[in-house]
């Protein structure tokens, strides 16, 4: 499992559609949306990234959340999915602690269906550590970009503006009350930013 492989699968799923299309991704599904946006331009007509990033410039840095990323997969395969969610979503970045317990509980189900397998995989294949850096690649970006964030996520919040202000036709939202999963906290307020924005760039 790998960045390249999963841009590839689905480019060609892209292309079995009417594209260009509206892309959107969250968290590590937005540094997918962000390759492929810049790998195939021609299937994107707009591209919406979710509390997203364009990796990490240091290669130092990048190595070390690599090592760091395979530690925590080889504890996923040892201890198993539960109990590496029970410290999952009860860190800061990740926690489910300001939605309802109704939605936390439903929001721990799917992610159950997960396997050890597959989150070692993912984690070693599309972690952060493995993502290359594109922070200087975002200018090549002919489509209208929506960067979104959490307000009380302030590391993701300044990475929104920070790639708003790099691509050529690029805007930042920050959704206030949400943390790092607007999905989860702020849907209808997501909805409704990512609606204006398909509204007032239809024409790009």
């Amino acid at each position: 499992m790998t960045f390249e492989a999963t841009v590839a699968a689905l480019a060609a799923w892209m292309e079995s559609l009417p594209a260009p299309l509206p892309l959107l991704g969250y968290s590590q599904g937005a540094r997918i949306a962000l390759l492929l946006a810049l790998e195939h331009p021609e299937l994107a007509s707009h591209l919406i990234l979710v509390s997203g990033s364009s990796g990490i410039s240091s290669d130092p840095v990048r190595a070390r959340r690599r090592g760091l990323d395979d530690i925590i997969a080889a504890e996923i395969e040892a201890f198993g999915v539960d109990q590496f969610l029970d410290r999952w979503l009860t860190q800061p970045l990740t926690s489910t602690a300001a939605v309802s317990s109704t939605v936390a509980a439903w929001d721990r189900t799917v992610r159950s269906e997960n396997t050890a397998a597959g989150l070692s995989a993912a984690l070693r294949g599309l972690g952060q550590g493995a993502y290359p850096y594109v922070g200087d690649r975002l200018v090549e970006l002919p489509m209208p970009l929506l960067a979104v964030a959490g307000g009380r996520d302030q590391k993701y919040r300044a990475l929104a503006v920070e790639m708003a202000s790099e691509a050529p036709m690029g805007r930042a939202v920050i959704l206030e009350a949400a943390g790092h999963n607007v999905v989860l906290e702020e849907p209808h307020a997501l909805a409704d930013a990512v609606e204006t924005f398909l509204t007032a760039t239809s024409g790009n």
